[in-house]
């Protein structure tokens, strides 16, 4: 799975380089900024979410017509602990994407426990999606949308 990450965060950026986005490409996050996000998660974060980080430490976007932003890791623990309210947001939902980093409203998650991901947003609707989706597929998406714009 995290290759399948890599190879769609490598087409990604590739294209990015053609539609350069507001705010650039970052380095990836640091081995030890991943141990630090997963310390206070209490978990380990998926594979395909540690392999995105790696290769990226956000935040850059927008990456879709619609805005998302690909969120750094401490932008998406930030913004995990906005939604994170018990009986509307599962502990295992890692937000990755939003429609503004710094004052979110809607985005993508990643379920540690599966590895699928899901639409988020703070009117408390979220949920999985019901296609299997996982962080390459989103991925891949955002590299076809972008490639439709060429």
């Amino acid at each position: 799975m995290s290759n399948d990450v890599i190879a769609a965060w490598d087409r990604v950026e590739s294209l990015l380089r053609l539609h350069p986005p507001a705010s650039p490409v970052r380095p990836g996050a640091s081995d030890e900024l991943i141990a630090e996000a997963e310390a206070e998660l209490g978990y380990r974060l998926p594979a395909g979410l540690r392999a995105l980080w790696r290769r990226c430490g956000g935040p850059v976007g927008p990456l879709t017509p619609e805005g998302e932003v690909l969120l750094g890791v401490r932008q998406a623990l930030d913004t995990y602990d906005l939604l994170n309210h018990p009986g509307v947001w599962e502990t295992t939902w890692i937000p990755f994407t939003a429609d503004e980093p710094e004052d979110p409203f809607s985005g993508t998650f990643v379920d540690a426990a599966t590895g699928l991901t899901g639409s988020w947003n703070r009117q408390d609707i979220s949920c999985l999606y019901d296609d299997g989706s996982t962080v390459a597929g989103y991925l891949t998406e955002v590299a076809d949308e972008l490639e439709a714009l060429r």
